[in-house]
């Protein structure tokens, strides 16, 4: 069975010593009742064992010790690291750039800033939480954005700190991307 990204979480939470239900899903952060569905659901796959002890005050099964079996400890060495390679000094700057063009895209005829502000929003977010780094995600949202805002970028009067940050970010993404050479 392939994990999906909650499940693997999960697993990781586990293995770094979050054992009980009530941690469990602190570090999550989601719902006692969502974390006992993907325990039983992870339990009945092989990947763990859960701990259970039925309170009469809830009339619930708590979960009090979650740890995983061997085949969970093998699917998280095997799971690669979705995280963009990049030192976290690279992060910062990325961000920044990202921050940069944050108002030239804000300034766009509103059709156009609407969609791109979206698309900047979501790389934005994707950039700022290590665990949820994926490269496909994070190409896709910088191809998007640069692909809405370019067309229109001449009329903010900023093109040229646009298309500089737009080249930095190219390059960190390691995507290429056809800017204009001659900027006014």
């Amino acid at each position: 069975m392939l994990l999906n990204e909650k499940q693997q979480r999960i697993l990781e939470i586990i293995d770094a010593g979050n054992t009980t239900g009530e941690s469990i899903a602190s570090a999550i952060g989601s719902s006692m009742q969502m974390i006992r569905y993907y325990l039983d659901t992870l339990s009945e796959d092989g990947y763990l064992k859960v701990a259970k002890v039925y309170d009469n005050a809830t009339r619930e099964f708590q979960v009090v010790r979650a740890y995983l079996t061997d085949k969970g400890k093998a699917s998280i060495v095997k799971t690669p690291s979705p995280v963009v390679a990049a030192p976290t000094d690279d992060i910062g700057l990325i961000i920044e750039a990202l921050d940069r063009i944050q108002p030239i895209v804000e300034s766009l005829p509103i059709d156009r800033a609407e969609v791109a502000c979206v698309y900047l929003e979501d790389l934005q977010n994707e950039m700022k939480v290590a665990y949820r780094r994926k490269p496909q995600r994070i190409k896709a949202y910088f191809l998007a954005l640069v692909g809405t805002a370019l067309p229109m970028i001449q009329q903010t009067g900023q093109a040229g700190v646009f298309i500089a940050n737009v080249r930095f970010l190219s390059g960190q993404f390691n995507v290429s991307v056809r800017l204009p050479e001659n900027v006014s």
